[in-house]
């Protein structure tokens, strides 16, 4: 029988919204408890983590991770979205060459504060800025903290820039492609996206959708499922014993708990400590903070 409580790692197909994708999910597996942890544009292709059941509540947890993308970008173009499903705004002869492509390209890592795309869904005063973009509003679009790293050159032709990058939670390629073309004068825009990486999950343990399909009728999972247990993998974990489990499942941590939380916890390096039932299952994650002490973050039921 397939659990359904934990990660399902699947790959993308282009045009799909991320919505598409989980509400294609929620049918295939039939249950409507399915998230996921990260956005992928309509475009974009590749490693969308789905959360199943009771690992919704991990969330926040999943979605703070670094994500890896291989990406292409035309210079001469630049278009409203700052990809290729945008409205062309201006064309620019390239003047540069490959070399100085690469090497901006290079220099263009870091941490940095760069624009929100004004075609997002970010909001500013309760409004999405694609809406208000839509309506052809004039206005500036915020600044927002992003981190490239990683950058890797896949390959050039004329016109044209294939890489790899790694990045921050919340980062935008879309920008990055945009800004390099800034930087070279002639302007420039993504024209291809696929999502690789998601950490710690790689795109190569992801499945399709017919695959998906397949297993489902098989009733086993043979690939791009992420147990509950396996989903936090960095995080320490303790066994419940005794009455833990039932204090726990009421919203309490047992003082045996405590002093086994404060033989492990390293206050400043850990995040939290997941606590498991002698089957293995996360019947809790519990954090530190400040002026409370140990606190239960998440309970889960099964």
């Amino acid at each position: 029988m397939l659990e359904k409580n934990g990660l399902l790692l699947l790959d993308k197909p282009a045009g799909w919204t991320s919505h598409d994708v989980v509400a294609r999910a929620r049918r295939i597996l039939n249950m409507k408890s399915i998230g996921h942890s990260g956005t992928l544009d309509p475009m974009a292709t590749g490693l969308m983590v789905l959360l199943l059941g009771e690992a919704t509540k991990l969330s926040q947890y999943i979605l703070e991770k670094d994500k890896g993308y291989e990406l292409e970008v035309r210079f001469g173009i630049t278009t409203s979205t700052f990809d290729a499903e945008g409205e062309v705004v201006s064309e620019k002869p390239i003047e540069v060459s490959e070399a100085e492509i690469e090497a901006a390209a290079r220099g263009f890592v870091g941490e940095m504060e760069l624009p929100v795309p004004a075609f997002s869904a970010i909001k500013v005063d309760g409004q999405k800025l694609m809406d208000r973009a839509r309506r052809g509003e004039d206005f500036t679009p915020p600044m927002k903290t992003m981190h490239f790293f990683d950058l890797e050159i896949l390959g050039q032709a004329p016109g044209t820039l294939r890489a790899h990058i790694s990045c921050s939670k919340g980062t935008y390629i879309r920008t990055w492609a945009h800004e390099l073309g800034q930087r070279l004068g002639c302007g420039a825009h993504l024209t291809a996206l696929r999502r690789t990486v998601s950490e710690p999950h790689r795109l190569g343990d992801a499945v399709t959708f017919e695959q998906l399909e397949n297993m489902v009728a098989e009733d086993r999972w043979s690939k791009g499922f992420v147990p509950m247990n396996q989903a936090l993998s960095e995080w320490k974990s303790v066994r419940a014993q005794g009455n833990m489990a039932h204090l726990l499942s009421n919203g309490q941590i047992s003082h045996d708990l405590k002093a086994q939380l404060i033989r492990i916890f390293k206050p400043g390096e850990d995040r939290g400590v997941q606590v498991l039932n002698a089957n293995g299952q996360i019947l809790a994650l519990i954090g530190l903070e400040a002026g409370k002490g140990f606190t239960l973050r998440r309970v889960f039921r099964y």
